[in-house]
């Protein structure tokens, strides 16, 4: 804070009488006036006292004025200093050498002591208004990083609400209705271009038993276990998530009715062979699904999970631990699917495993 409040003039000249007679012409400026003989000991002083303005001589030993300019703008550890140049040998060509070397302003020798408390008070209203630029500055930095740092954690915050309003806290998969808008983003792409798209309802077997046998904490156990087997048994591209209190949705953009069925299928083994344990009770889980691939018939993906859904209750129906895969996602062709006509709308055709039901936990 000293630093700050008094300021400092530095006046370096290898001539003691020199340097007598500059400190007397400066009696009357309210400063602290330092000396130095050469230029490496004021550089020195200039590091440690921080004085703003520097006197100095051209001609010294071990470093000169010139040398000493030189080296007060290259240092990056030191704030702007003006510097005067004070010299016997003041031609143009001498004016211009300091100039270039960094000084701010020349004064021949003999010094007349008026012409130099003028260049000091000229010195004294620049350095003034450097100070105030860079102290504001330095508030302007000051305000980007808290903006910056606002900023930041504005980003972490939307991104944090983001997921919240994405996805399922308990399982951390898609909740359904970001599921339902990605699945209409893709069923828009197959309606539109003929991609081909699979949706799979899956719903764990005899769950409310879980609850009742082990409290909800163990429903829970088997909830977030189950996501973790169905992220691991599907392909990066593949949409995973919770839609209801048991049930879950995957959505398979690029496969058919018969790949669906192999994705299902995956997925119910890695289920029932899975080890769930709870408290050292192990817990025999398992899962029914129902598949349906998009087809032309359809318009909008609702219908598509109509036919998902009541695969999975025939599954359901048939004893559970198995998939089904509806009747329409079995055509191939517009031809197959005019065949089909007469057929029973509500009543999908059964795709399932040899698997069969186990027994409830």
């Amino acid at each position: 804070m000293d630093k700050e409040r008094r300021k400092k003039i530095l006046v370096v000249d290898d001539d003691p009488a020199q340097l007598a007679l500059h400190k007397h012409m400066l009696r009357s400026c309210d400063a602290d006036i330092l000396t130095a003989t050469n230029g490496r000991e004021a550089l020195d002083i200039v590091l440690r006292d921080e004085p703003r303005i520097v006197v100095t001589d051209w001609l010294m030993p071990e470093m000169d004025g010139i040398e000493l300019c030189k080296k007060l703008r290259s240092h990056e550890g030191i704030r702007f200093v003006y510097v005067i140049v004070a010299t016997s040998h003041a031609g143009p060509e001498k004016v211009v050498e300091a100039f270039n070397a960094g000084a701010d302003d020349f004064v021949a020798k003999p010094v007349n002591e008026t012409e130099l408390l003028a260049r000091l008070w000229a010195a004294e209203r620049i350095v003034s208004a450097e100070s105030t630029l860079a102290k504001r500055t330095r508030e302007l930095h000051r305000v980007n990083a808290e903006m910056a740092m606002a900023h930041q954690k504005l980003n972490v915050a939307n991104e944090k609400l983001k997921r919240m309003a994405t996805t399922d806290e308990l399982t951390g998969l898609l909740n359904r209705r970001e599921a339902f808008e990605r699945l209409n983003d893709f069923a828009q792409a197959s309606h539109r271009y003929g991609h081909e798209l699979a949706a799979i309802m899956l719903d764990i077997d005899h769950f409310k038993q879980f609850n009742d046998t082990y409290g909800h904490a163990a429903g829970d156990y088997v909830l977030k276990e189950t996501a973790r087997i169905l992220r691991a048994r599907t392909r990066s591209s593949d949409k995973v998530a919770r839609v209801g209190g048991e049930e879950f949705l995957l959505i398979c953009p690029g496969i058919n009715g018969e790949n669906a069925m192999k994705c299902a299928e995956n997925v119910r083994a890695a289920v029932e062979h899975a080890t769930f344990e709870y408290e050292g009770a192990k817990l025999n889980v398992t899962v029914s699904l129902g598949a349906a691939a998009w087809n032309s018939s359809y318009d909008k993906p609702d219908e598509m999970l109509k036919d998902a859904d009541e695969a999975l209750y025939v599954s359901k129906r048939s004893g559970r631990n198995q998939a089904t895969l509806a009747k329409h996602s079995c055509e191939k062709t517009p031809q197959a699917e005019d065949k089909s006509a007469d057929a029973e709308p509500t009543q999908p055709s059964v795709v399932r495993t040899e698997k069969k039901a186990t027994a409830t936990p």
